[in-house]
């Protein structure tokens, strides 16, 4: 059954889980750089049910870890990674011999910044377990649970658990809803089915409380971002439906805020009557820019970022772009204004 394009049904793995792990001597589970709440719910989720089932287990956050964290299961026992390479230099290895990684909401291995740097030569020979969503996972797992109908990782890893016979109880449907209502916003999101309903039905049926997770997650903001918003909404920039802003660590260090304290700005930006396209530039470091991109239907914002190595949904994409903000605009907007044009072109 598919509703709006999307497969409705669980994804069925190939194997029960209990199969996929056998033999590990621990679990190390991770996700990409910045974990936002599906990356970070889904694994502290899995660990927490993994540890009840007698797994050893280690959850590492690579780079910041978020403030939601601290809600979650298991979040005394976080491992936190450096996210860039210069800021790993002599870190020693987390993974060890007979160890098993699992990697969620990760399209590819990269995206787990200094982690995979570090540890490159030792996953050459290591069992990966990727579980994900997006349309552009390049499978580098030597186990792949992957679903691009699930609108969030967290939907794949439950469908895993259940498949594989395994209960998810309340700390673990707490992770899970975390990662489900983020990923939708709240059930409102193109790619929400009646799977995703499903899903959040069960998990609340667990144990996990829907409006406290919501109010968490959309409703509670620090001053610090409503100033840094105010920053960029001053400074943003509009043409031809295409709107962008600008994050610099200046702009951050006068507000007194955080990376994270951005997140939600694009799909703002995005919800603007005359907009097709929303664009977020954050200077991560000097020369650095990371890009974050919601697209209406008819607009593939993967094809966009795809010409830097990035990638995640056709409506909500990003990249890194190894130049200051301004010259990321530059490099960026022809490829976004050719992108609109695209759809026009194929119809005629």
């Amino acid at each position: 059954m598919t509703e709006n394009g999307h497969d409705t049904r669980p994804y069925m793995p190939p194997k029960k889980l209990q199969e996929i792990l056998a033999g590990a001597k621990r679990i190390v589970l991770t996700a990409h750089v910045d974990p936002d709440p599906d990356a970070l719910g889904s694994a502290m989720g899995l660990a927490h049910i993994l540890r009840r089932e007698g797994w050893n287990t280690m959850t590492v956050c690579v780079g910041n870890v978020p403030s939601f964290a601290p809600t979650l299961v298991g979040h005394e026992e976080l491992v936190q990674f450096p996210a860039r390479a210069e800021d790993a230099a002599g870190a020693q290895p987390l993974l060890q011999k007979d160890d098993l990684l699992v990697v969620m909401d990760t399209p590819t291995a990269s995206r787990m910044g200094a982690f995979y740097d570090v540890h490159e030569q030792i996953l050459a020979s290591a069992r990966v377990v990727v579980f994900d969503h997006h349309i552009t996972n390049d499978n580098y797992g030597t186990t792949n649970l992957i679903d691009v109908s699930a609108a969030a990782t967290a939907e794949v890893v439950c469908d895993v658990l259940d498949a594989s016979g395994i209960e998810v109880d309340a700390p673990g449907a707490t992770c899970f809803m975390t990662a489900l209502l983020a990923d939708t916003q709240t059930f409102r999101t193109e790619n929400t089915t009646a799977r995703s309903l499903r899903r959040g039905y069960k998990l609340a049926a667990a144990g996990a409380p829907i409006f406290p997770i919501a109010q968490m997650l959309f409703r509670t903001r620090p001053v610090a971002s409503l100033k840094v918003w105010g920053a960029a909404l001053h400074g943003m920039s509009m043409r031809d439906g295409v709107i962008w802003a600008t994050i610099t660590q200046e702009m951050l260090t006068e507000n007194g805020a955080t990376m994270e304290d951005v997140e939600g700005l694009v799909d703002f930006l995005l919800a603007t009557r005359e907009t097709s396209v929303a664009i977020v530039l954050k200077e991560a470091a000097p020369g650095e820019t990371k890009v974050s991109m919601r697209t209406l239907p008819g607009i593939d914002a993967t094809r966009i970022v795809g010409a830097f190595g990035g990638g995640g949904h056709q409506r909500a994409a990003g990249c890194t772009i190894m130049a200051p903000p301004e010259d990321a605009a530059e490099q960026l907007l022809p490829l976004v204004f050719q992108e609109m044009k695209a759809p026009a072109a194929a119809t005629g």
